[in-house]
């Protein structure tokens, strides 16, 4: 003997499903960019440096001195280099539980040190 299951959902319930559905394939995101999404200042205004990029002490007074000077450091230094020091951001911003996940105050943290020593200060998971 074959058991058939009718379910009859009522219109409300149907349309109850339909836009839960259609809520959970929506696509905002309250994300914030990266480090390198962030940063676009003109490169007319970059300033020259002698030596390694990774040398250029950061300016953590304010956000935006933050990005133009990161800019100047991407101007200076390998690609490589400079993905290391965004990933090492990018890692303090999660992690440092001084920064809260705000940026300006991880730059205020930052100032002054190099991209050599900001990279340092991870502790790198592995």
């Amino acid at each position: 003997m074959k058991t058939k299951m009718i379910y009859k959902l009522s219109p409300p319930v149907i349309l109850a499903i339909f836009t839960l559905l259609l809520s959970a394939c929506a696509t905002g995101s309250n994300a914030q960019p990266s480090t390198e999404a962030t940063l676009a200042p003109a490169v007319e205004s970059i300033e020259p440096w002698d030596g390694d990029g990774m040398d250029i002490p950061l300016d953590g007074t304010s956000l935006e001195a933050f990005d133009k000077s990161l800019a100047r450091v991407k101007a200076h230094t390998t690609p490589e280099s400079y993905t290391t020091l965004v990933n090492a951001i990018d890692y303090l911003l999660v992690y440092d539980l001084a920064s809260k996940g705000d940026k300006s105050t991880l730059a205020s943290h930052l100032d002054g040190m190099t991209g050599k020593q900001v990279v340092d200060q991870v502790k790198w998971r592995k």
